[in-house]
Formats: C-alpha cells, sequence, structure tokens
C-alpha cells in the first residue's frame, strides 16, 4: 500500500511538472501568438492607412476635375445665355422692322387708293408723310 501511494505520488508529481511545462509552452505560444496578431494588425493598420490615402488622393483629382467640367460648363451656358440674347435682340429689332414696313405698306396702300380715286390733297399728304419716312430711314 505504500508502494502504491509512493506510485501514485511519483505519478501525480510527474503530472504536476508536466502541467506546468505545459503551461510555461501554452503561455508561451499564446505571447507568441499574441505578437504576432498585433503585428499583423499593426500591419494592416499600415496597409489601411496607405488605402486611404490613395484614397483621398483619388477623390481631391476627382473633385478638382468635377470642378473644372462644372467651370467649363457653366462658361458654355453663359455663352449660350448671350446667344439666346443676342437672338432675342434680333428677333425684337425684327419685329419692329416688320412693322414698319407694315405700316409703310399701309401708307402706301392708301396712297394708291387715294391716287385712284383723284384726291390730289390726299396724295399730296400722303407723298410728303413717306418722304418723311424714307428721310428717317436713310
Amino acid at each position: 500500500m505504500i508502494g502504491a501511494f509512493l506510485i501514485a505520488t511519483c505519478v501525480l508529481a510527474l503530472l504536476l511538472i508536466e502541467s506546468k511545462r505545459a503551461k510555461t509552452r501554452i503561455e508561451a505560444t499564446l505571447e507568441t501568438s499574441v505578437a504576432r496578431h498585433k503585428a499583423l494588425l499593426q500591419e494592416h493598420r499600415a496597409e489601411i492607412e496607405v488605402i486611404e490615402d490613395q484614397h483621398q488622393v483619388q477623390l481631391a483629382k476627382l473633385a478638382m476635375t468635377h470642378s473644372q467640367e462644372l467651370d467649363g460648363m457653366r462658361g458654355i451656358l453663359a455663352i449660350s445665355d448671350l446667344d439666346r440674347d443676342e437672338a432675342l435682340r434680333n428677333t425684337d429689332t425684327a419685329k419692329r422692322q416688320a412693322t414698319l414696313l407694315r405700316n409703310q405698306l399701309d401708307e402706301i396702300h392708301v396712297f394708291l387708293e387715294s391716287c385712284s380715286a383723284g384726291t390730289d390733297e390726299t396724295a399730296m399728304a400722303i407723298r410728303h408723310r413717306l418722304f418723311q419716312i424714307h428721310s428717317e430711314a436713310c
């Protein structure tokens, strides 16, 4: 019985020693793993920062290109606004000219009718008016 107790004590002592060694190995492995994990995290953070910097540079380039395109479009819009305004002015001028021509045509028509009717006073008044219009136009 003492022998069995002694053997059991030796086995327990060996198990205790082996468990301490295993615990030490596990702690060393764990510390190594943690250190490796931290190194990988730092490496990934550095890579992420590089990628973010690249994205920021690309965004800045895109923003500058976008701004330049907007400026170009504003320039085109300003030119088209000027063209539109000029076309409107030309249209107004053409309308006024058409109205003047229509009025002159009406006066000529009246002149021709009065000439055919034979009243010289009306014809003279209309001739005088046409002469004034012609003088103003020249």
